[in-house]
């Protein structure tokens, strides 16, 4: 069945269905609170969540070829910056707010695989969860230097 309900359409076709919202937004709101996908989920432009987001990302040794540990993390923690900065004001939804973070230039040039992107807009992005793995290794090495000042 098909119908339209106000500016949604929903239209089941031969290869997928559709939600068209061309003139406004689309609200989901489910009675008991709970709004389920149970397929994935691609989103083109901007997600903006006003509470948490939790999720999962396998990380299972089985899954894994290739295991190296990352050479010289101390040197690449060393190379970064920790800032806080003011947002410009014409950048959507941050646009004029103070906040804290790194700069993706200086992380792309770590040269570790996916931890930027460049957007389409030219800007880069940063992936901080995969700045942890830098951090923990840097963390050892730390701790390998510190053993040997203690017990020269």
């Amino acid at each position: 069945a098909s119908g339209i309900f106000g500016n949604v359409r929903i239209a089941p076709g031969s290869d997928n269905n559709e939600i068209d919202t061309t003139t406004g937004n689309l609200i989901l709101d489910s009675a008991s609170g709970t709004t389920q996908v149970n397929d994935n989920l691609s989103v083109s432009g901007t997600g903006t969540f006003t509470g948490d987001v939790i999720a999962f990302s396998s990380s299972d040794r089985n899954l894994k070829d290739n295991i190296a540990a990352i050479p010289d993390a101390l040197d690449k923690v060393n190379a970064l910056s920790g800032v806080t900065f003011t947002w410009k004001s014409d950048v959507e939804f941050h646009g004029g707010k103070n906040d804290t973070g790194v700069i993706a230039q200086e992380v792309e040039a770590l040269g570790l695989p996916y931890l930027t992107m460049t957007r389409d807009d030219g800007t880069k992005a940063v992936r901080y969860d995969r700045l942890i793995p830098v951090l923990i290794e840097a963390i050892k090495e730390l701790k390998i230097e510190v053993n040997q000042l203690k017990n020269p």
